[in-house]
């Protein structure tokens, strides 16, 4: 498109082949094609599917790459929709439209052009990695790593703390304020009982909080070295 608002002929101009084609002109004149292939993360296969396990429904790829090399992309990774040829207010667009449809949009990003998408979802993840300061910002939640599985994980650690929340609310409010005041109204409780109802619950949340610590430690725990004589095994 820029050299076309340029004044340059592309009648020797070719598609990518499923690769992102680089049109190159020297001195206003058609030089040639360079094509880049994207390279796809490591485990970035493993860690969809791991997503679309956890109940994620819909995974939709955003990119402002042609269409030929993203299909190419999505179909190594196994990706439900493609949308293609996109400016950054495409992809804001889009965002809308699915949250238009009643779905909660959780969107992955790490550059310029992505920042206004990740403002707009429901959840804006930044890769962090290699992300740009313009989506850190925009993010509600910033990876510091470039690893697909940290999605996987955060999403499993922010559903835990929330049924912790549930469970200490249905503890806290449910036995205290319910069944404690009315059996202490009733006459069916002394002091004692209810002071130990009273007390029994906090416990109860401490509990549920450090279990939900617990296992958030082992998950973002580091995997042990293997040692020298295991790599070379």
């Amino acid at each position: 498109a820029l050299l076309r608002e340029s004044g340059v002929p592309l009648e020797n101009a070719v598609e990518g082949g499923g690769r992102t084609p680089v049109h190159v002109a020297v001195d206003g004149r058609f030089a040639g094609v360079i094509f880049i292939a994207d390279t796809l993360r490591p485990g970035a296969k493993e860690a969809l599917a791991a997503l679309k396990a956890t109940g994620v429904k819909r995974i939709v790829m955003l990119t402002g790459d042609n269409a030929a090399t993203a299909q190419v992309v999505a179909a190594a990774l196994g990706v439900d929709e493609v949308r293609a040829d996109l400016m950054p207010e495409d992809k804001v667009a889009a965002i809308a439209e699915l949250q238009g449809q009643g779905h909660r949009v959780a969107m992955v990003g790490d550059g310029v052009n992505d920042a206004p998408a990740l403002a707009k979802a429901d959840v804006g993840i930044a890769m962090g990695g290699g992300g740009t300061q313009a989506a850190l910002e925009a993010a509600d939640i910033a990876l510091m790593t470039d690893d697909l599985a940290k999605i996987v994980a955060a999403r499993a650690i922010a559903r835990r703390a929330f049924r912790t929340v549930q469970e200490n609310l249905f503890v806290g409010v449910g036995v205290v304020h319910v069944l404690g005041i009315t059996a202490a109204l009733l006459g069916w409780i002394g002091p004692i009982q209810a002071a130990i109802l009273h007390l029994g619950p906090d416990v109860l949340v401490r509990q549920f909080g450090e279990a939900a610590a617990r296992a958030h430690r082992e998950r973002i725990a580091p995997q042990p070295q293997a040692s020298n004589a295991e790599r070379r095994a």
